[in-house]
Formats: structure tokens, sequence, C-alpha cells
């Protein structure tokens, strides 16, 4: 596993950890910046909510932290962040990071304040240029408007005479991409490979004319309509993976329970295919393999159980004996966190009415749980029922 200075500054603090499923929102835009994250497994995405469109405009992974802005005297969210994936993270309040900051030399303290700002002010520059049309069809825009600009929006739509041709315009080729840099933010290599998409369609000609440069010609009339036609039979894949959508989102779009899509998630069962929530991705399944395929769960064998949830696949009797080796005490700090009602009801039937009686009465008096401690009791009865069934098999 990579290991930077944050990650072995968080494991040699014993800081707080925590998970997060593929999908899962850490926090929003605005909430207080009261913790650091540094990602210890997993990767997570920050994304801004723009026009009605959630952008992600960067991807973390093992090692690096993400949470709290030094340039913000009294600091805020300035994006959203979710587990891209199954997450495991280190959580630092925000008293510790300020005091190493603090701590830190004039020159890097400023240093990370003007880095904090410019990443700041660039997240929002991504998220602000992106645009959800096909590249092609918002160049095809910018020349019509070029074309008008040019001859006259009169010309432009006048009916052609029988025998003439229609009025065609010839911006430069230099106004096309000035003009192109000023409105989309795009590199001039970015610009070229767009018209030359174009030239290749045979929807304009790029012309080198003596003592003017070169020129664009098209038909203006018509010219977004064809473009229209040819983007609409392509899938800009490249637009479409930056929009994000949340777990109730993704519920709603295939219309299955967002618990049970959870548990299918925290199986692994869409690793193949969905990595995070990803609006075309999520379309693409239901298309391809219907709504059957976000409902059923993919039954494991004992050998491929690896989580608490996976115990909704083990018999009963062998549920009853891993159970029965329990703490009381540990049991209810296991049932107090499980988010499935199917796999508790499965561990509270295997318990003798006494037993039964005891975890009722520890779950009434239980205090908030370590994570990590109720994580090792999981992992310790998912391997006991695993052992068990083996053994049988």
């Amino acid at each position: 596993m990579p290991s930077t200075s944050a990650l072995q500054f968080a494991e040699a603090g014993h800081h707080t950890q925590m998970r997060a499923f593929a999908g899962e929102v850490l926090y929003t835009e605005g909430m207080p910046a009261d913790h650091l994250y540094v990602v210890k497994e997993g990767e997570v995405d920050l994304y801004l909510l723009r026009d009605e469109k959630r952008v992600v405009v960067e991807t973390l992974g093992v090692g690096q932290c993400f949470g709290i802005n030094p340039h913000q005297a009294k600091g805020r969210r300035l994006h959203n962040a979710a587990a891209r994936s199954y997450c495991e993270l280190y959580v630092i309040d925000q008293a510790t990071v300020a005091t190493h900051i603090d701590g830190s030399s004039d020159l890097v303290g400023s240093l990370l304040h003007t880095l904090s700002e410019r990443l700041s002010f660039t997240h929002e520059l991504i998220a602000t240029r992106v645009n959800y049309q096909p590249d092609l069809l918002i160049y095809g825009q910018l020349l019509y408007l070029l074309g008008i600009a040019e001859v006259g929006k009169a010309a432009v739509h006048s009916r052609v005479d029988h025998g003439k041709s229609p009025v065609l315009a010839s911006p430069l080729l230099q106004d096309v991409v000035t003009q192109a840099r000023l409105m989309f933010g795009h590199s001039d290599r970015h610009i070229s490979g767009c018209l030359t998409k174009l030239l290749n369609l045979h929807l304009i000609r790029i012309d080198d004319e003596k003592g003017t440069g070169k020129r664009v010609h098209f038909v203006p009339k018509d010219f977004v309509s064809q473009v229209r036609k040819v983007t609409s039979q392509q899938v800009d894949n490249d637009k479409l993976s930056y929009e994000y959508i949340s777990v109730d989102e993704f519920a709603a779009v295939v219309d299955v329970d967002r618990a049970l899509l959870l548990r299918k998630l925290a199986g692994g069962e869409f690793a193949d295919d969905v990595f995070t929530f990803r609006k075309a991705e999520i379309m693409r399944l239901l298309n391809d393999k219907g709504r059957r395929y976000f409902t059923e769960r993919k039954i494991k064998r004992p050998e491929e159980f690896s989580d608490i949830l996976d115990l909704e696949f083990a018999d009963q009797k062998s549920v009853f004996q891993a159970v029965s080796k329990v703490d009381s005490y540990d049991l209810a700090k296991l049932v107090s966190t499980l988010d499935s009602e199917l796999v508790k009801q499965k561990i509270v039937s295997s318990l003798s009415r006494s037993r039964r009686e005891e975890l009722e009465s520890d779950l009434k008096d239980m205090r908030p749980t370590d994570p990590v401690e109720v994580q090792q009791i999981r992992n310790a009865l998912i391997n006991e029922v695993k052992s068990l069934m083996t053994q049988r098999a």
C-alpha cells in the first residue's frame, strides 16, 4: 500500500477511523470543516453542484487528504465529498491540524494558504466550465453565430432561389479559435481536434487564402441541425462521465430500495460494472440488464463470505453455533450497528430466550461504539460462520 506523510501521521496518532461504501456522501458544501480526512483505502470523489449538475472536480486515492482549507479562517466545506468505492478513512480533528499548521514556518504557512486558495479557484473553474452538450454541437453553435455575424441573419435564412447556392460563411480560423478559448476555456489542441472532426464529417472546409489567412467555410443555414444529427448518433462518454448522482438518485433511477443497493454494493456485486454512481453507466445497466440486476443479490458460497451482510446466505445452524461463541455485550455492539434487518433478525433468532432478553437490555444501555472494535467483532463472526459451513461442505 502506498505511504505518504499524511498517512504516516494519521497511523502514528491513533486517530479515529471510519468506513464508507461507494456513493456514500461524507459531507456537503457549506458544512463546517471540522475534520481532515486521510484516505487509508479506496477512492473519494470531490464534486460541486452547478446548474443542477454534479461535476467531479477531483478523485483522491490512498494517502491523500482533504476536507480542510487552510486559507479559510472559519472553515466551511467548499465542495462535496463522496466515496467513489469502498473506503477506509482516518479522521483528524481541526484543532490538531491547526496546531501543526501554526507550528510551521511563515513560509510554509503562506505556501499552504496560497495553494489552498488556488485549488479552490481551480475546482470552481472546472465546475462552471463543464458543458454537458457534445463538443461538436457547441462548436457547431459557435460557428453558426460567427456565420450570422459575418453574412447577416436575413441572408442566412432567406429562401434560396432555384439554381442558386446557399449563402456561405467564411470566418477567419483564428477568430474561431479565439472565441472558443474565451467561451469554453478549451486548449488550442482541443479546439483543433473538434474542428478536425467537423472537417472529416464534411461539415466544414478550411482553406488558406493568401493575404487573409486560413478561413473556415460552411453553410450557416441548418448547420446546427446537421451537427446535432451527427452527435445524436454518438454517445459522448467523456461528457457523461462528469455527471455524478447520489445514492438516493441512483435508487430512484432503477426503482430499488436504497438499503438493498447498499447491501449489494457492500458485497462487491457491482464491482465489475459500477465503481461509483455515474449516471451514464447506471442507465446502460438498466437498459442492458433490467431492474432485476439491481434487486437480486448474487448468492455467495461460504468461501466467498467477507462481510457480516453475507450472513444472509448462511444456514441457521452455522449462525447459531457461531453466535453462541460471541460475548453478549459484543453481540449487542454488533447488532446496534447493523443496517440490514434481515441479518439482524437472523442473528437474534439464533439466540435463546434468556440471551435475547440480555441483548435487548444491553441495547437499551448501549453507548457509542468504537467502529474498529465493531469491525473486529464482525470479522470474527463471519469467519467463524464461514469456517463452520466450509467444514460441512
